[in-house]
């Protein structure tokens, strides 16, 4: 057992407090803090903001050099060629030039050529080519058929030759000599710059050229030996394409011709091919008529020649020719 001294001195010693060295600690880490602040946010900064300033002009020796080099290599290769002497061939000339030779006398007339360039001057004439190329251009003439007078730079002929058609003709006095005639009147007076066609039908439909051609001696020549020879011929023959026979085909292959002057020659009884045999009804002309120049852009005008016609026809022939603002005379 301990003596009861010892055990009295324990138990009177007093104990060490723990508050001290907490409250240290405290305020060492507030202290710590404030310097922070102070360093952070209350210590004014000085320093100005840094500034990246380079020259304009950044002298790279070596690159330099380097180009001079390569430009005095180009300039070496590129160098002028070697100039060489002209060839003289003067000695190998004569002195002077040889005389013409003497040319025959004839009177010059540059409208008649070949057919074949009268032929494609009326194909550039129709697309409006040939003033281009050669400076000419169509000009208007004067047309007279059986009375009826106009003018104009595109003239055509529609005429009906069927047998009914040129007995009707030779029975009102106008016999197939003067239908002859009369046709080639009108084609002779023409001027050489304007341009004509021919289209006989019955039935069937032709044509004289499958376009329109000058009036040249030469086309004039062909034209009129072709009306003698086959006036009375119902074998037509083209190549412009036509749905309907008959007057309507014929109107069909005027159109793609585009006059701007007509002359029909007809009794005005007007016949289909033998699959529609029968009068072609008035209706179905005027209709052909509206359709065409709807579709082709023009409106010529449509003169009228008719032998012993009906009352009936007449009478609508002349309302097509007033809208078409032709003319009308009857044998």
């Amino acid at each position: 057992m301990q003596p009861d001294s010892a055990k009295t001195s324990t138990e009177t010693k007093p104990k060490r407090s723990k508050l001290g060295p907490l409250a240290l600690a405290i305020l060492f880490q507030v202290g710590l803090i404030f310097a922070a602040i102070f360093v952070v946010v209350l210590v004014p900064e000085f320093k100005s903001d840094p500034e990246f300033v380079a020259r304009k002009k950044i002298y790279l020796p070596q690159k330099e050099l380097e180009h001079k080099v390569a430009l005095a290599e180009f300039q070496n290769a590129a160098s002028s060629p070697m100039q060489l002497e002209r060839i003289s061939t003067q000695a190998l000339l004569p002195d002077s030039l040889p005389s013409l030779p003497a040319l025959p006398q004839s009177d010059f007339k540059p409208i008649e050529r070949s057919p074949a360039a009268l032929q494609s001057d009326a194909l550039l004439g129709q697309s409006g080519v040939i003033g281009a190329l050669q400076g000419l251009q169509t000009e208007s003439s004067s047309a007279s058929l059986f009375g009826i007078e106009d003018s104009g730079q595109r003239i055509l002929i529609l005429f009906d030759n069927s047998t009914s058609v040129m007995n009707k003709a030779s029975k009102a006095g106008v016999s197939t000599t003067r239908f002859v005639e009369e046709l080639n009147s009108l084609i002779n007076g023409l001027n050489a710059n304007t341009l004509f066609g021919l289209i006989p039908f019955s039935r069937d439909v032709g044509a004289f050229r499958d376009y329109m051609v000058a009036a040249g001696m030469r086309n004039k020549r062909a034209a009129t030996d072709w009306i003698t020879s086959r006036i009375r011929t119902q074998s037509h023959q083209t190549g412009l394409k036509y749905d309907i026979d008959g007057v309507q085909g014929a109107l069909s292959v005027a159109f793609q011709m585009e006059p701007d002057v007509i002359f029909l020659l007809s009794d005005a009884d007007f016949q289909r091919n033998l699959s529609k045999r029968g009068d072609v009804p008035w209706d179905d002309v005027e209709g052909t008529l509206r359709d065409l120049s709807r579709e082709f852009g023009i409106r010529p005008r449509i003169h009228f020649i008719g032998f012993q016609v009906g009352a009936e026809d007449a009478e609508a022939m002349e309302k097509i020719t007033r809208r078409y603002k032709g003319s009308i005379k009857q044998f």
